[in-house]
């Protein structure tokens, strides 16, 4: 079985191409705290994949979460451990080639699942100015981070997932605990697939500051806060997707941050 690299670009799109797929995995996988927490097993990938797409309320994500669970199924029936055995063992064109050939599976449904896992599972690096509205004091404190080598969201979550760190963060950059703290919990909310720099924004603003604050939310009282903060900003966030799957998602995400 050999690999239509053409039909595997128009799966991957709009990533570059291959390589920057496995540059991405690569990158988010250098560290050491995304390794502990993200190397699912195929079993348990299939159950966090059952919670994070089949549980939408809209049911939009049925049938992608059903070719998903397919292709792990017959990851797992070929041998694959976890993912990253699977990141491992196709980290070149060569070797994709060389899996599909003793596999049988096909490079198209491979490259579906790792683009599954850059948007859905595993946490991708981003700027620290890129989770900010404009904010003076926060670009000030992003330009105070940059200076000790902190200027994405993974390299502040590994330097800031407990307290002691945190603490330590304080120390070093001279900056108050509640900045870094906020900017933290950013990195944290940075994980929510498809979260941008306003759907951060706004859960903060209804008074979500972390996402165990906005997993352990009252549904009820969860979209008045948000209604109520969507008046002083002008905007209808009483319903919407944005805050339904940000509130879902946040109970099923692994957990990070210690408060």
């Amino acid at each position: 079985m050999g690999v239509n690299w053409e039909e595997v670009q128009r799966t991957i799109s709009p990533i570059k191409d291959y390589e920057d797929m496995c540059r991405r995995l690569r990158e988010s996988f250098a560290y050491s705290f995304v390794s502990d927490v993200f190397n699912f097993s195929l079993p348990d990938l299939v159950n966090y994949t059952r919670q994070l797409l089949e549980g939408d309320s809209r049911q939009r994500y049925t049938e992608h979460a059903s070719r998903i669970i397919n292709i792990l199924t017959e990851l797992h029936e070929a041998g694959m451990q976890n993912v990253l055995d699977l990141k491992t063992r196709v980290a070149t064109r060569v070797q994709l080639e060389v899996f599909v050939e003793q596999s049988g599976i096909s490079a198209v449904d491979i490259v579906t699942l790792l683009k599954y896992l850059i948007y859905w599972f595993i946490p991708n690096e981003k700027y620290l100015s890129g989770l900010v509205r404009d904010d003076p004091s926060m670009s000030e404190a992003i330009k105070v981070l940059g200076g000790l080598g902190v200027r994405t969201n993974l390299e502040l979550l590994q330097k800031g997932i407990s307290a002691p760190w945190r603490k330590s963060l304080v120390d070093a950059s001279g900056l108050p605990e509640t900045t870094i703290s906020e900017l933290v919990n950013r990195a944290d909310f940075s994980r929510l697939p498809w979260a941008s720099k306003a759907t951060i924004s706004n859960i903060i603003g209804a008074g979500y500051g972390s996402l165990a604050r906005l997993a352990s939310a009252n549904a009820e009282q969860l979209y008045a806060d948000f209604f109520r903060y969507g008046k002083t900003i002008g905007k209808n966030l009483k319903l919407g997707n944005e805050i339904e799957n940000s509130y879902r998602i946040a109970k099923i995400v692994p957990v990070l941050v210690q408060q």
